[in-house]
């Protein structure tokens, strides 16, 4: 067996001889986060482990800088913009430092970053000379530096997630506030790999996969708090697009009134939660609100007799006095595997953040069955709908009809910017007279009010002529007669028809069109939220 000092220094030699660096890696103490960038399959098959970066300088150990697998590392990091400096080092001493894959930090996905910031709310208008300066200045700072003055930018402006855009001519960081996307800067191609390649190291995730989509979660710690950055990578022709979901797990959780339902959706709501046991269901599409109104029912049942279990994906608030917890699918720890385990805790109250599959909607409808309160949500448009949606799932009538309790559907819409909206006469304008007319001939009882408001844009607003967002919700609490339709397999129309002809029920366009009255949003937008 070679000398293990007597293998450095002939390596050290040859080090000297290629006019490269040298390295004993197995002895050399490094931040394991670095490894990150080459996982351990690549690193295994070439012989070589990153073990030092500092902005976009890489430094690389290897054990041959002519064997293949090496040289087509070294190319693929090139090509992924990596500034690479090579440390020759022996195979022993890699094979040592190889067990740091195994570390527990390796595992971690996420790493937190403090930022102090003044939390005062600010609009993009009130942003515009940061955002021209951060303009100016992305393609020549740290990717680091960079995206933490986005992530800083869109907390302020109230951002719900981050969308880094490739399109045919352009690049484009976006910002989504109050449901509506709003472009905020143009990046270079180079400054966005940069990005992307700081983002991916930030979430756990591998820099050298391009063509494959991947999730990932990082931690940005801001006054004394941590908020959630979900990521999701997706590969396009010409660069990869990445979503950044901003999600603050420690803000407050607001009652029904203050997230603007109707006084008579509040009330079937209550009704509902006085059940001792049942399924009640929150169903609309993603961005929808529906996680916030279920933590809203939380809230409402959290009380000191009652045993409140969750399972989430991800845990959005944090409740006190609630036993959460988050699936994860890498560890094999799903919505179905969760709720088994879930069950032995022995709760009054569940909430399953969503049923995915057939498998989940039959254990929620059995916990229902044996005295236990089920919350969860449905990705369906209407509310008489999540009956067919379970049924296409694969549940037969006898299975939905004794456990749903209760079912509402919800979208989020804008608010008129209460410093420039403007009252305008519907009979001053021949489009909104129009309108109004049509509506009226699909809901011959529909009333008329006799003024609305008009966007208009301002500096409070960003020029959109809205600011914030309130919630349209249609829903039923199912009695007996409901029941039986379900037992009897009527289909979603036959059930609303039955449910309006006894005054239980309006839609989303009807009361967002309440709301319209109100002067509390635009027809403008009940019109685009509800098609």
């Amino acid at each position: 067996m070679i000398n293990q000092s007597f293998e450095e220094r002939s390596v050290a030699a040859r080090a000297e001889q290629l006019g490269v660096g040298y390295i004993d890696i197995g002895l050399f103490p490094f931040n394991p986060d670095v490894l990150k960038i080459v996982d351990r399959d690549e690193s295994m098959e070439s012989q070589a482990m990153p073990f030092h970066q500092h902005g976009h300088a890489l430094k690389l150990a290897v054990v041959d800088p002519e064997k293949k697998e090496t040289q087509d590392l070294i190319q693929r990091l090139e090509k992924d913009k990596w500034e690479i400096f090579l440390f020759l080092c022996s195979a022993n001493s890699l094979e040592k430092a190889f067990l740091l894959y195994e570390s527990k930090f390796l595992n971690l996905k996420h790493i937190a970053r403090e930022k102090h910031f003044a939390e005062q709310e600010q609009n993009l208008k009130d942003q515009e000379v940061d955002i021209e300066q951060l303009q100016k200045e992305i393609a020549h700072i740290p990717a680091k530096i960079a995206l933490n003055k986005i992530e800083i930018a869109a907390l302020r402006a109230r951002a719900s997630d981050i969308h880094i855009q490739p399109e045919e001519s352009r690049i484009v960081v976006r910002f989504r506030i109050d449901g509506v996307l709003h472009d905020i800067l143009e990046l270079e191609e180079e400054t966005a790999q940069k990005l992307i390649l700081r983002i991916k190291y930030e979430g756990g995730m591998k820099s050298n996969i391009t063509q494959k989509p991947q999730d990932g979660h990082a931690v940005l710690a801001v006054n004394d708090r941590k908020v959630d950055l979900r990521i999701g990578i997706l590969p396009t022709p010409t660069l990869e697009s990445i979503v950044i979901r901003i999600l603050d797990a420690y803000k407050g959780v607001l009652d029904f009134e203050a997230l603007g339902f109707s006084e008579s959706m509040q009330k079937k709501m209550n009704q509902s939660l006085m059940f001792k046991n049942g399924l009640i269901l929150i169903t609309g599409p993603t961005g929808s609100g529906k996680t916030t109104t279920l933590y809203s029912m939380l809230a409402s049942l959290n009380t000191p007799e009652k045993k409140i279990v969750t399972l989430e994906d991800p845990i959005e608030y944090h409740l006190p006095g609630v036993s959460q917890s988050q699936v994860n699918d890498e560890e094999e720890y799903t919505f179905d595997t969760g709720f088994k385990s879930l069950l032995r805790h022995d709760p009054d109250v569940i909430l399953v953040g969503e049923i995915r599959t057939l498998s989940t909607a039959h254990m929620a409808s059995e916990a229902a069955l044996t005295g236990h309160m089920v919350l969860s949500s449905l990705h369906t448009n209407s509310s008489a709908g999540a009956i067919t949606r379970l049924r296409n799932m694969g549940m037969e009538n006898f299975n939905i009809a004794p456990v749903i309790g209760a079912i509402f559907a919800q979208r989020l819409v804008r608010k008129a910017c209460p410093h420039c909206k403007q009252k305008i006469k519907i009979q001053d304008s021949p489009e909104l007279t129009s309108q109004y007319e049509l509506l009226k001939a699909r809901y011959g009882s529909l009333s008329v009010p006799a003024e609305v408001i008009i966007p208009n844009g301002c500096v409070k607003c960003s020029g959109t002529g809205y600011k914030g967002q309130t919630v349209i919700c249609e829903g039923f609490v199912v009695d007996q007669r409901i029941r039986q339709m379900i037992l009897n397999g009527k289909s979603q129309d036959e059930i609303e028809n039955e449910l309006r002809n006894h005054h239980q029920f309006h839609s989303l366009l009807e009361d967002g069109l309440e709301k319209v009255a109100d002067h509390i949003t635009t027809l403008e937008e009940i019109l685009r939220i509800t098609n």
